[in-house]
């Protein structure tokens, strides 16, 4: 009886071994598969978010060559899908298999340009289509696909002059510390300055080359505020300006913003405008500064001077240079918004800055859309 019933047993576990090994082969491809899919569902996500960056990467590129005018619509496109190929090289060497490539379609770059109405200025769009082919791992193919195809599409607007015409004062801090060194090995701070007040001015002047929608002054100050330049519609009264500047004493930015804003907001200057054009200007204020006012009063006039920017649509950015936190601080609550607001840690901070700035004020700044 011992005997049948360990025979008995030893034959149940023979059947089990066999059905398990019968159902293991019928598994294993379904198991190979979904490590397949799952291997593969990375790879598509990885290119699709590479794809996207690709491509918005060439609607910027070829958005910031027509900005500047540095070339035709069809440069721009060779510009855009050029762009793209570059960028999408190394993801196309990554995906690609034995014998089966991935692949990226000829990208579809469109280039919409319109007249702005307003002096030699254009307006445009510029629209990237692509289609990138990614194979599937072996395993994957097993459930019967060999690809996928993932897509992007960016869209990205700029011109190449303002719209409007527009005056724009700076209030330029010259105190003594404008005088300590920066990164820049032999420029002082307040060198630097008078290099990015030039990139700015360049920028406005390649933007009203003629010499009618843009009038620019500056006024610098110290502990009181200097003489200012007088807007003038030629920017290279206003550099000569800056370039004269010599840096000392303390710090009072509330005397010269006084004078910038009563002159952007005098009847007068709008007339002026008219006379020439017809338009109406768009008033902005760059207040830039390297430390602190002296007396709580000198921040609380300067913001009052900011609040009232405001309630008159004159838009006001703010550069702090180098400067310690209570200076950053009235600089902060000072700028129309956040976007206004620039904190430049050394002279090439600085220069980008105003060269913001500049091509925000002249709308020449490109931007991505979708």
């Amino acid at each position: 009886m011992r005997k049948l019933f360990s025979t008995a047993i030893h034959s149940f576990q023979y059947a089990i071994s066999g059905n398990i090994g019968i159902m293991a082969a019928m598994i294993m491809p379904v198991l190979l598969g979904a490590g397949g899919v799952s291997v593969d569902a990375s790879n598509i996500m990885w290119a699709k978010s590479t794809l996207q960056n690709a491509t918005d990467a060439a609607a910027l590129a070829a958005a910031s060559g027509l900005a500047n005018e540095q070339m035709s619509v069809d440069e721009a496109k060779k510009q855009a899908r050029a762009f793209l190929l570059a960028r999408m090289a190394s993801p196309i060497d990554s995906l690609s298999s034995t014998g089966d490539d991935a692949t990226l379609s000829s990208p579809d770059v469109d280039i919409d340009t319109a007249a702005t109405g307003v002096g030699t200025g254009k307006r445009f769009v510029v629209s990237v289509k692509s289609e990138f082919i990614v194979p599937l791992t072996p395993m994957t193919r097993l459930l019967g696909a060999s690809s996928i195809s993932v897509h992007a599409e960016s869209q990205s607007k700029g011109q190449t002059a303002t719209e409007s015409s527009l005056s724009m004062f700076l209030v330029l801090d010259k105190s003594g510390s404008m005088n300590e060194a920066t990164n820049k090995k032999g420029v002082n701070k307040l060198q630097s300055l008078k290099l990015a007040v030039e990139g700015l001015l360049a920028q406005l002047s390649k933007a009203d080359p003629n010499g009618k929608y843009v009038r620019t002054s500056a006024v610098a100050y110290n502990d009181k505020a200097d003489a200012p330049s007088g807007l003038s519609w030629d920017e290279g009264v206003t550099l000569a300006y800056v370039k004269k500047l010599a840096s000392g004493g303390s710090t009072d930015s509330s005397g010269a913003m006084k004078t910038a804003y009563a002159a952007l907001t005098d009847p007068s200057e709008t007339a002026v405008h008219v006379a020439m054009t017809g338009l109406t200007p768009k008033r902005f204020l760059v207040l830039m500064t390297d430390g602190d006012n002296t007396a709580v009063k000198n921040d609380t006039d300067t913001k009052a001077i900011c609040d009232k920017a405001r309630l008159t649509q004159t838009t006001v950015y703010t550069v702090a240079f180098m400067a310690p936190a209570k200076g950053k601080s009235l600089l902060s609550s000072c700028a129309t918004s956040a976007a206004n607001f620039f904190q430049a840690e050394d002279a090439d901070a600085l220069i980008a800055a105003f060269a913001s700035i500049g091509r925000d004020a002249s709308m020449l700044a490109v931007r991505l859309t979708k």
